[in-house]
Formats: C-alpha cells, sequence, structure tokens
C-alpha cells in the first residue's frame, strides 16, 4: 500500500530532490488533485472547524509541494502588519492528530503579530491519501513515514520564508507529543529557527532521542510546556541539556497546572506559550 514511502525513503538515501514548489489552494475534503495544486488559487478558510472569528478571512488555505512530490494541506496566516518583517511559527501537531486542534493556538499567536501556518503533515488529516496514511499504515511504515515527516516541515519553511511580510530568518517551531522530535530535528539543521517549543513531549519517537537532540541544540532558546504529569520529564530533559552544555541555561520549563489531556484547552495554554515566543522572536529593545 505504501509504495510511495519506500520509493521516498530510497530518494533520501540519495540525495534531497529538489526544493519544495509551493502552490496555494483552497481547502477542499475530497483528495488532492495534483494538478489542481499546481493551480496558482488562493481563498478565506471557510470550511468548517477552521479559522473562526474575526481572523477567518485572514487565514489562507494552501497545498505544499515537497521534495518527493507530496501535497501537503496547510492553514496559513499572513502577519497584521505587512509594513514591517513580522516573526513566523510553525506548529505541528502530534502523531495521528491533525492541524485542526491547533486552530485556536494558531489564531492566538496570529493575533499577537506572528506569521502562523498549521500543517497536515503527511498522512494525516487532508494530507491523508489512499497511498499515504498513517492510520492505516504498519508499524515500519509508519517510522519511514514519520522520519520523511521534515520534508512536509521543509516545505512549509520555504513557503513562510518567501512570504510577503515574513522575516525570512526567525523562524520558531511549536512541536506537540511526539512532533517535539520533528521540532528539534529542524532546528538542528535549519539556522533561520530562532526558537523552540515542546508542549507535553514524547521523549523519544520512532527511536529518535529528543533530550539527545536538545542537548545538541546547544543553546537555542527552546521551551518545554508541560502538564502537571510531564513535569518531572520536562525538568530531567532541561537539567541534562544544561549540564551538558557546561551549565549553558538555555532550556525553560513552564509547568500549567492541569492534567495532560487538558493542556491544549487550559485557559493559560495560549498566553504562555505566546508570550514565552514574543519574548524570543521580538526581544524588547
Amino acid at each position: 500500500m505504501l509504495t510511495n514511502l519506500t520509493l521516498a525513503a530510497a530518494a533520501a538515501l540519495i540525495g534531497s530532490g529538489p526544493s519544495a514548489s509551493i502552490a496555494p489552494t483552497p481547502i477542499d475534503p475530497t483528495p488532492i488533485d495534483p494538478a489542481a495544486a499546481a493551480a496558482p488559487v488562493t481563498a478565506p478558510v471557510t470550511a468548517s472547524g477552521l479559522a473562526r472569528g474575526a481572523v477567518a478571512d485572514k487565514a489562507t488555505a494552501v497545498s505544499l509541494s515537497t521534495s518527493d512530490d507530496l501535497f501537503i494541506k496547510a492553514t496559513y496566516f499572513p502577519p497584521k502588519a505587512r509594513s514591517k518583517q513580522s516573526p513566523a511559527a510553525l506548529l505541528l501537531h502530534d502523531k495521528g492528530k491533525s492541524r485542526e486542534e491547533l486552530e485556536e493556538t494558531a489564531e492566538y499567536l496570529y493575533k499577537r503579530g506572528f506569521a502562523v501556518m498549521t500543517i497536515d503533515l503527511r498522512g494525516h488529516g487532508e494530507s491523508e491519501t489512499e497511498e499515504v496514511s498513517f492510520e492505516d499504515a504498519d508499524d515500519d511504515d509508519k517510522k519511514t513515514m514519520w522520519s520523511l515527516s521534515s520534508r512536509d516541515i521543509e516545505a512549509a519553511a520555504e513557503y513562510l520564508a518567501d512570504q510577503d511580510g515574513v522575516h525570512a530568518s526567525n523562524l520558531s517551531i511549536v512541536g506537540f507529543g511526539s512532533s517535539a522530535s520533528l521540532a528539534v530535528r529542524r532546528a538542528l539543521k535549519d539556522e533561520n529557527v530562532r526558537a523552540i517549543v515542546l508542549v507535553e513531549p514524547e521523549l523519544e519517537t520512532f527511536e529518535y532521542d529528543v533530550a539527545e537532540g536538545v542537548t545538541e541544540l546547544g543553546g537555542l532558546p527552546t521551551m518545554v510546556l508541560s502538564s502537571t504529569d510531564g513535569r518531572k520529564e520536562a525538568r530531567k530533559l532541561q537539567e541534562d541539556a544544561h549540564e551538558a552544555n557546561g551549565g549553558l541555561e538555555y532550556v525553560e520549563v513552564k509547568t500549567l497546572k492541569c492534567e495532560k489531556e487538558e493542556l491544549l484547552a487550559e485557559k493559560r495554554f495560549p498566553s504562555t506559550l505566546a508570550a514565552w515566543l514574543r519574548d524570543q522572536a521580538m526581544p524588547r529593545k
């Protein structure tokens, strides 16, 4: 079923392929037609559950073409102020989830001065196809699919950097759960990443050691935002990273008094996230 993944994995051994091309397209619940996705069409997000409220007409549905020729559905909030360069924030959902659960967080960051993008990683949400489905994949193919999701993030980062009013070298990445692994991996290879936030991070995802990756970041501003359930692991990650880097303190831990399942709904979650990201991306002079 996942022959595309097998071919993509082989291609990864040879090279990353051509740079991702990007083409906006309206949200459509039907499977993505590559020919249609290539057309330069834009539209406000109006589908049920997407970009509600006062900013609904500001959000745009886009399709991102990856270097291995998959089409990734995304939602983009352009910067409110076009007269200056705004920082960008890329939000990554947990495995088995979709960008839909990050809508309110994206809107909150948009209202506070960020250009924001959420994406459905390959095999998830509206990026799922018959050939590439995370839910239907076996364990080996899920591992391969998750690793190749780094190409989805690359396409999203390139899109953000090319947009009017966006500061191309001021990108923050927020990884939820198992996407902490993807956020760390991207930060290690992309010098334009200014800061990362790991929300209730899964510390080992498909054999990738997130704590080891954070240690390798060695100074990049990093926040671990956890529930009371994850506080102990977050503190351990912080201590190990600082010790491995000669006492350099670059990992901050913030804990909200709620259970893991309630973290996204906790009323202080968006303000805590936004305040820390603004301090990193928009430091006061």
